[in-house]
């Protein structure tokens, strides 16, 4: 399986940090923001092939860097996460759809379902990992 660049998005530090390590052990180059206005500044700093972003957020949430990123056109593969809040994690994550999410990953969510998220944005499956001798 191929590694992956993915930008994580989440406003909370201790989901960032995490999410952040789960990736690089699963080979993948992770690096983190804090909320939607530093997703588009790190976007424009760097090259991510996708994106792993909160939906929930203060300044800009996941569906107004999502809409963004539409309206640019972006390549980038995305995976929408969403732990909830005043309403169902569930309701969000279809708003993440609408929005062009590739994948929805509720909240909370383990190494290997988070591996699974990604290689599905990717249209990868678990064989192809297994063939390379990657575990995830």
């Amino acid at each position: 399986m191929p590694s992956h660049q993915v930008l994580v998005v989440d406003d909370e530090a201790e989901v960032r940090n995490v999410t952040k390590l789960l990736l690089e052990m699963c080979g993948h180059t992770a690096i983190s923001v804090n909320d939607g206005r530093a997703a588009l500044r790190a976007l424009a700093a760097g090259t991510f092939d996708c994106l792993l972003t909160d939906m929930l957020m203060p300044e800009m949430d996941g569906v107004e860097l999502l809409n963004e990123l539409r309206r640019r056109r972006s390549p980038l593969r995305i995976i929408a996460m969403s732990g909830g809040g005043h309403v169902p994690k569930e309701s969000y994550l279809q708003m993440a759809k609408h929005c062009g999410a590739h994948v929805l990953l509720p909240k909370p969510f383990n190494h290997t379902e988070l591996d699974a998220a990604v290689r599905q944005a990717f249209g990868e499956t678990a064989a192809q990992a297994e063939k390379t001798g990657k575990k995830p």
